[in-house]
């Protein structure tokens, strides 16, 4: 009786040493972002009552687009997002970020993508596990939209992309 106690706990330390090894990369985030290539967004694809859309695109240069309540802003991304990425921002920050993913293929093309909510983190940080999407041919997402919730503006400098890791490091 104790052995098969003892058995099954060795099994649960096992499996669960492998997930805290697994997490290990997202838990040094700071570290591992200084060396990735970054990406930022690349071009508008839709906009509504949104003041100065052009400076959200690029480096953050300290421009930022407003974004005013109930409104939304639709970028293409530069890459596809492999995992994580950071929204440079100010104002009220209730917003929420989403992902164009492909999901099927189907005889008709636009309905291959969908819409999916992308986990928003402390310091407007996001992140999404490609894993968990298991039903995807391709991983990633490049188009992305950001959502005003709030009440007063959002004002959103940039969108930062981490991909892989920099090469000659």
């Amino acid at each position: 009786m104790k052995i098969r106690y003892f058995i099954i706990a060795a099994l649960f330390i096992y499996l669960s040493g492998g997930i805290i090894i697994e997490a290990t990369p997202f838990l040094d985030w700071k570290d591992q972002k200084e060396k990735r290539q970054k990406f930022y967004a690349l071009r508008i694809v839709l906009e509504k009552d949104v003041q100065n859309t052009k400076d959200c695109l690029g480096m953050p240069d300290d421009r930022y687009a407003e974004i005013l309540p109930g409104r939304q802003i639709v970028l293409l991304m530069e890459e596809n997002f492999i995992d994580y990425g950071t929204v440079v921002c100010k104002g009220e920050l209730n917003y929420t970020i989403e992902g164009c993913f492909y999901i099927q293929e189907t005889q008709a093309p636009d309905k291959n993508y969908a819409w999916m909510i992308i986990q928003r983190e402390s310091f407007n940080r996001f992140i999404f596990f490609p894993e968990s999407y298991i039903w995807w041919g391709r991983t990633g997402a490049n188009v992305i939209r950001i959502t005003n919730l709030g009440t007063e503006s959002l004002f959103v400098d940039a969108i930062i992309g981490y991909g892989m890791e920099m090469k000659g490091r």
